[in-house]
């Protein structure tokens, strides 16, 4: 790979451009089966680092705000969650730094990079229903966006497929417990 500037040529007709690239962290033979376009993989990859961010402060501001007589219930699962999609955040930028790019550094970014956006939790303290039916539509909006990319990357970068593939396996795992909360 290349340097010329801040970015990084990948080949003949493809650079990874942004405020501060930064030099991949794969050998040559793990960029050489990269086929997809690095600028798209990476916004992609930084629109699924923002969500999940916004996810574990939703989740994590949640489990704080949360009052009732199922709220010990449910802030456990609130801190358990907010805790792994931090963990997905950090494999997603791991991957965006070993594509030669930067994750979203910026919190004010987050919003403006993420694609399911972020929910105050509800103005009454004791609304857990509500908490409940806006957790299940994050995860929706995960899990069809993972899908998606699953999917996009599927022949053009197995790495980021397959960790695309693992993140949804844990949305949809996600989605089913937040479902079993609604139907009790």
């Amino acid at each position: 790979m290349e340097q010329t500037g801040l970015a990084f040529k990948r080949g003949p007709s493809e650079e990874v451009k942004g405020s501060k690239a930064v030099r991949p962290t794969m050998g040559k033979k793990g960029r050489e089966i990269v086929k997809a376009n690095l600028r798209e993989v990476i916004k992609d990859l930084n629109t699924a680092y923002s969500d999940e961010w916004l996810a574990h402060f939703q989740y994590w501001y949640m489990a704080q705000w949360i009052k009732g007589m199922d709220a010990d219930t449910l802030r456990p699962v609130l801190e358990e969650q907010s805790g792994d999609e931090l963990g997905h955040a950090g494999k997603i930028a791991e991957r965006i730094i070993q594509l030669g790019g930067r994750p979203v550094a910026h919190p004010a970014q987050l919003l403006k990079a993420s694609g399911c956006g972020f929910k105050e939790p509800p103005g009454k303290r004791t609304d857990l229903q509500r908490v409940i039916k806006d957790v299940l539509e994050a995860e929706a909006c995960a899990i069809d966006f993972y899908s998606r990319m699953a999917a996009k990357y599927r022949m053009t970068d197995l790495v980021t497929h397959e960790l695309f593939e693992d993140l949804l396996k844990d949305e949809v795992s996600d989605e089913e417990q937040w479902e079993d909360f609604l139907d009790r």
